[in-house]
């Protein structure tokens, strides 16, 4: 009988195994043999959603690189829903917000504005009446004559596309004053009207508007500041760009389009030739259903990977190998779903339409772990008041709406 012990599977069956169980329980079984404890440990340490920072990608935005013993009451509080919401921003007008992060800086455009925060302990304001995040507010600039649309973070650069078509690049410069964020290259007349959308590398700067993209050569490397008019080639989609995002090769990039036409709503698109691949394999529905189809937005995992989300209430997964999803997720309120951020590894955090809510995913399973209400009065509300961005390490998640900047923390030890 002894052969039919517990102790004596095999590994592989073993982590199969645990994978159904939650922080707790694979604390209380690693106290019961030595075994046991290795094989949760690396668990704990490589396949815990949220907290395993085994991507090199993820772990260059975590704050903290999280202990064993943090890791673990870290995946309980993000598994239970426990977490600590401090309010960073409140905006008087309605925006339509963007977030970017680094390990030290969070990155929030609206309108007008565009604000750097420095990603420290108490990230918050006691009231709606303080300053704006005073005490954390590392940049701040305010334009006059256009809005902020997106932005992307490339090298030591900041590359943000404008509602009047144009694109600037800023570079962080030290002052008498402290850091502060200068024009070093402005690119009139890239497109005709706002841009929707932006990605870029080191040697490409990728733009939408409307149903054109248009594929730059970067000049970042060049030292003038000087406007000038860019040229580069256009591709013309037949239907209005809501996302795109260059895969991690810097080779190719993916477009998501609006579905208000009979042309598919996602394309992969080589960067140096501008070959369409429309091979991704998928009954898309047409004309009067575009609702239906719509992309918001999208991340890539790797370079054979991409997420999407958008107006289907579903996250797909596409394998570029096989041409087609291999898996979808969808939200039971049918709800839009606007935003999506990944660990690259298994964990997904989505952005809802109603009331606030963000909703944590593990790949490995078929229904949402946790679902973060950013407003718990709004819980039981069925009312839009979607999340339009979100950014998160294993600490921390932030999200923007059109009015207000939230943190969630999930570091705390007295997370109720």
């Amino acid at each position: 009988m002894t052969d039919s012990w517990l102790d004596n599977l095999p590994e592989e069956i073993l982590l199969e195994i645990f994978d159904y169980c939650d922080v707790i329980d694979l604390l209380q079984i690693s106290q019961v043999y030595e075994r046991f404890n290795e094989i949760i440990l690396y668990i704990i340490n490589n396949r815990s959603i949220v907290t395993n920072q085994v991507s090199t990608n993820f772990r260059k935005i975590c704050n903290p690189i999280l202990s064993y013993d943090n890791k673990c009451i870290v995946s309980y509080n993000w598994q239970s829903g426990k977490y600590k919401p401090n309010y960073i921003k409140y905006n008087e007008e309605t925006v339509m917000p963007w977030l970017q992060m680094t390990k030290d800086v969070l990155w929030w455009c609206g309108g007008k504005n565009f604000v750097g925060i420095e990603r420290k302990d108490q990230l918050t304001q006691n009231n709606w009446n303080e300053s704006l995040f005073s005490h954390n507010l590392k940049y701040s600039l305010h334009l006059m004559s256009k809005g902020f649309s997106k932005f992307v973070l490339c090298d030591n650069f900041i590359i943000s596309g404008h509602s009047d078509g144009s694109i600037i690049c800023w570079s962080d410069t030290l002052s008498e004053t402290g850091p502060r964020l200068r024009i070093k290259k402005s690119l009139k007349n890239v497109h005709s009207s706002y841009i929707y959308a932006i990605d870029a590398t080191s040697r490409n700067v990728i733009s939408a508007s409307d149903n054109t993209i248009r594929v730059s050569i970067s000049t970042l490397a060049e030292q003038s500041a000087n406007d000038y008019s860019t040229s580069g080639n256009c591709i013309d989609i037949k239907d209005t760009v809501q996302s795109l995002a260059i895969d991690p090769m810097g080779t190719k990039f993916a477009v998501g389009s609006g579905g208000w036409t009979d042309f598919p709503p996602l394309h992969i698109i080589d960067i140096n030739t501008q070959y369409m691949n429309s091979s991704m394999v998928r009954e898309w529905k047409h004309g009067a259903q575009w609702y239906v189809n719509g992309i918001l937005d999208m991340v890539w995992d790797n370079p054979h990977t991409l997420l999407t989300c958008g107006c289907d209430s579903n996250i797909r997964k596409w394998d570029l190998r096989a041409g087609k999803c291999v898996s979808t997720w969808e939200d039971p309120d049918r709800a839009t779903v606007y935003c999506i951020s990944s660990d690259y590894q298994y964990t997904m955090i989505t952005g809802m339409e109603y009331s606030e809510k963000a909703v944590l995913w593990d790949q490995r399973q078929r229904n949402s772990v946790q679902v973060y209400y950013l407003n718990p009065k709004l819980a039981s509300r069925q009312r839009s008041n979607p999340i339009y961005s979100l950014r998160f390490d294993s600490s921390h998640l932030y999200c923007a709406t059109d009015k207000k900047l939230v943190e969630l923390n999930f570091s705390d030890q007295n997370n109720n």
